[in-house]
């Protein structure tokens, strides 16, 4: 019994270790939707600032119109290989708002050359960031992917949960 007790223990801690990560964090395309948490309707912050929020397991809300549930989500080994141990999450993203209707495949990593890119060459720590690589915005070229407002890179928002987005 002793044994078993121990063993459930044991497991449950490394499980809950391996769950919590980067990619159960809430990140947002623009700082200013965090300075604004609890304020108001979170939809409404981001329709006014017209920036998107992205919840790596679970959704992408973008400009306070369009909602993204993202399906299908597996954690992988990251592409860059620059570390055995980065991983990234590989999803497909069912978003849905007036005039739009579709599913997109992406890619949600915080390991990747645009992200070094966008802090630049500085001998700084790189804040906790995401970038949602998608493959519709790709093929789409520029005008589509900002039409869809996804695609890009996230900074982590500590005050607000996905529950934040969710009507």
């Amino acid at each position: 019994m002793k044994f078993g007790l121990a063993t459930v223990i044991m497991l449950a801690s490394i499980g809950s270790a391996m769950a919590a990560d980067a990619y159960d964090a809430l990140y947002v395309s623009d700082p200013a939707v965090c300075a604004r948490a609890g304020e108001t309707d979170m939809n409404l912050v981001l329709f006014e600032l017209q920036a998107a929020a992205v919840s790596p397991r679970r959704a992408i809300f973008v400009g306070g119109e369009m909602s993204c549930d993202l399906v299908d989500v597996r954690t992988m080994p990251s592409a860059m290989h620059w570390d055995p141990a980065d991983t990234e999450i590989l999803a497909s993203a069912r978003c849905y708002a007036p005039y739009e209707d579709y599913l997109d495949n992406l890619v949600i990593t915080n390991v990747s050359q645009n992200i070094n890119l966008h802090y630049g060459d500085t001998d700084q720590p790189i804040p906790p960031t995401v970038e949602i690589i998608s493959m519709r915005a790709d093929l789409g070229g520029e005008d589509l992917a900002a039409a869809d407002g996804y695609d890009g890179i996230y900074t982590l928002c500590e005050t607000l949960t996905a529950e934040d987005f969710i009507p």
